[in-house]
């Protein structure tokens, strides 16, 4: 990404064409919980999530290790980035879970199934005493792995050469191919007896991300319809329920070819300048959206449930409220708990620096 001067809006230098796709696929990961016939493939946002942070990643970091970042490092940032975030998501869910017992809605967890899984979950590690990885946020699953990728990263992907990276996601993606024709669907990953598809989803899809980094690109990315054509295909893919193809199939091409191709299409053009600032802001909020949009999920189904309300009001209700929820998070949580750590981080580095010198004298 190019340097940004502090008079340049927010978005610039900015791959806007991804932030935007990012965005548009935490809505439809939300809207499919929430209401599944109104984006009946939303859970293929997984893939397009993991191909994307490979490829980003890869971007970022790989001159950074090639110039001497080590793994602790490298895990140290991943962690400071997405935990913050990650720990709102389990709250308000855990909130959320509780309030059920009140209103009758959703799943009626015990108490003491709630305490006994927290202590894993709030450790951003899977609950070892449930079926479900994480409970009371389903989707931080993928969170899990992430981290997992992103170590895979450092210690196993950046040492392959180019050849080596295919020919994992080709493996990955032969595996993860058997495993969703055998369960008739991609949906994948979340409870226990499927922790080894997990491992094979996030391998495909994040190696092919990080293959397609080690790819060159080119020096300009025009904005205009291309941009555009990517950010309605990535709503397309998750949205349309195409009955004439079977679920497994559907899911296989969007997450083994569609959604790596987009994050390369998208990595060489921009939306137009007008739709700029609406797909940035749409990525800013993605990952919050993301993280706890499962909180608003049973009480929003109320009005549509039980009080009869219109389900495409409700759906855009409910959109509405996660990326409300979503950007409070970020404002008044994500960012200063960050730059809060960053301080610190940097304080104990200054404070070390003399020690070591003095060392180094004696």
């Amino acid at each position: 990404m190019t340097q940004r001067e502090p008079s340049d809006p927010p978005w610039q230098g900015r791959h806007v064409t991804l932030d935007g796709m990012r965005g548009i696929a935490a809505l439809a990961v939300a809207l499919f919980h929430y209401n599944i016939s109104q984006a009946p493939h939303g859970y293929v946002a997984v893939d397009f999530f993991f191909a994307l942070s490979g490829f980003v990643l890869c971007k970022t970091y790989l001159p950074r290790w090639q110039a001497g970042l080590t793994t602790w490092a490298f895990m140290k940032q991943r962690v400071i980035r997405l935990y913050p975030l990650f720990l709102v998501g389990i709250v308000v869910t855990t909130l959320s879970a509780i309030s059920n017992h009140f209103t009758g809605q959703g799943n009626l967890y015990s108490y003491g199934m709630m305490a006994r899984a927290l202590p894993f979950n709030l450790l951003m590690l899977p609950s070892p005493v449930t079926n479900t990885l994480f409970p009371l946020n389903v989707p931080a699953w993928s969170l899990f792995f992430e981290l997992v990728a992103n170590l895979g990263l450092v210690l196993v992907l950046f040492r392959l050469p180019r050849a080596g990276l295919l020919a994992l996601t080709l493996v990955a993606a032969l595996w993860f191919g058997q495993a969703v024709l055998a369960n008739d669907g991609g949906n994948l990953g979340a409870v226990w007896h499927q922790v080894g598809i997990s491992m094979v989803r996030t391998t495909m899809s994040f190696t092919a991300g990080v293959l397609l980094g080690r790819l060159p690109l080119p020096a300009v990315r025009p904005a205009g319809w291309l941009g555009l054509a990517c950010l309605a295909a990535i709503a397309a893919m998750l949205m349309l329920n195409l009955t004439a193809v079977p679920d497994a199939y559907y899911d296989l091409l969007c997450s083994i070819v569609v959604s790596p191709l987009l994050v390369w299409i998208g990595a060489r053009c921009e939306p137009p300048r007008i739709l700029a600032p609406i797909a940035w802001f749409l990525g800013e909020v993605s990952y919050a959206v993301y993280a706890v949009h499962w909180a608003l999920m049973e009480p929003l189904r109320y009005f549509k449930d039980d009080l009869g309300y219109d389900p495409v009001l409700m759906g855009a209700v409910y959109l509405a409220c996660c990326v409300a929820l979503g950007w409070a998070a970020v404002r008044w949580v994500d960012a200063p708990m960050r730059a809060r750590i960053g301080a610190m981080l940097r304080e104990r580095a200054r404070l070390a620096s003399p020690m070591k010198e003095s060392a180094v004298a004696n």
